[in-house]
């Protein structure tokens, strides 16, 4: 499928005189995003640089401020198999994103271009600055959702994993049921959230397989 952004002019022949004509001329901005099978989404100092160094052999930037990731890293998990997923570590979100405070658009429009959502809590919450209000892990959760809701409702259809990072931290031996405790500095539970990023990748794509299957059956049999 191609797309015409520019005609082009007409070549030297005998009704120009051998004298070609000029073609349009159009500035054009493109807008790259970034594909992957699964992008990281939660909000600064996370633990999404971390987590990203243990399930792949990409290198990111780690340090203990907000920031840290200043544009898009990819990462590949590499499975016994050899089946390979793509992983894709986002700059951090901020309240407001959607209204591109922060990193904003240049952040939120990697995500739609991801086939899975994967959000990064830290169980002890998040605050900004001291002049922002703290808001506990659950808060971030619903936060984060909303702000992609608010950028597109389409995003809200992408499956979506919850892995509960700093589990190592005193005092947040806490028990979750169908969500992953992790720690991306101990490797507590990384191994399981691999297996579960593979599972959630493998289920979805037997489901659009379905889909399709279905579809042309229908237009083959008119039903």
């Amino acid at each position: 499928m191609g797309i015409l952004i520019a005609e082009g002019g007409i070549g030297g022949k005998f009704l120009t005189n051998f004298l070609p004509l000029k073609g349009q001329k159009r500035i054009i901005h493109l807008d790259l995003k970034l594909i992957a099978d699964v992008g990281l989404v939660g909000f600064p100092n996370a633990g999404k640089s971390s987590l990203l160094s243990q399930i792949s052999h990409a290198k990111p930037a780690i340090a203990d401020y907000a920031f840290t990731t200043l544009k898009p890293e990819l990462g590949k998990i590499m499975y016994n198999d050899f089946k390979q997923v793509s992983v894709a570590d986002l700059p951090g979100l901020i309240e407001g994103a959607h209204m591109n405070r922060g990193m904003g658009h240049k952040f939120l429009k990697h995500i739609e271009r991801t086939r899975q959502l994967l959000f990064v809590v830290d169980i002890s919450g998040f605050q900004l600055s001291s002049q922002t209000q703290y808001r506990t892990a659950f808060e971030t959760i619903i936060l984060l959702t909303k702000e992609l809701e608010l950028y597109n409702e389409e995003l809200q259809k992408k499956p979506a994993l919850l892995a509960v990072n700093k589990m190592d931290l005193p005092d947040r031996n806490m028990e979750f049921q169908h969500i992953i405790p992790i720690s991306a500095i101990t490797g507590e539970g990384i191994e399981e959230l691999k297996n579960c990023i593979r599972k959630s990748l493998d289920e979805h794509a037997n489901q659009e397989n379905d889909g399709m299957g279905r579809q042309r059956l229908r237009r083959r049999y008119k039903f």
